[in-house]
């Protein structure tokens, strides 16, 4: 195995694991096991944390891509499209963490206007 694949393998692992962390972060919302989620302070800093993590894995992915790209010189369109396609999954499940992360503190303020 040359580098170019271990860089191939190393996105892939770098997306799969964002997406999992966001969907494991979603679920753990939307089912209440994350107690210590509560109020706006709560809610502010873990959509901060997401996006920052978020971030992390982008540039994770794109360095990944950037590399595997200089090395494998006769592939260097497939890279490109491959990772705008993993930076763009990482997005998207970015978007759907943050936007449960909002829904979760708007009811919760629903929650406590009606109580």
């Amino acid at each position: 195995m040359n580098m170019a694949d271990k860089l191939w393998d190393l996105a892939n692992l770098v997306t799969g694991f964002a997406s999992a962390q966001s969907l494991a972060f979603i679920f753990g919302l939307v089912s209440d096991n994350l107690k210590l989620v509560k109020g706006r302070d709560a809610h502010w800093a873990a959509a901060i944390g997401t996006s920052i993590f978020t971030i992390g894995y982008i540039a994770a992915v794109v360095w990944c891509g950037y590399k595997g790209q200089s090395i494998a010189n006769d592939h260097t369109g497939i890279w490109r499209s491959v990772t705008m396609g993993r930076v763009f999954t990482i997005v998207v499940f970015d978007i759907l963490a943050t936007g449960t992360t909002y829904v979760h503190w708007r009811d919760q303020n629903r929650e406590q206007m009606n109580d």
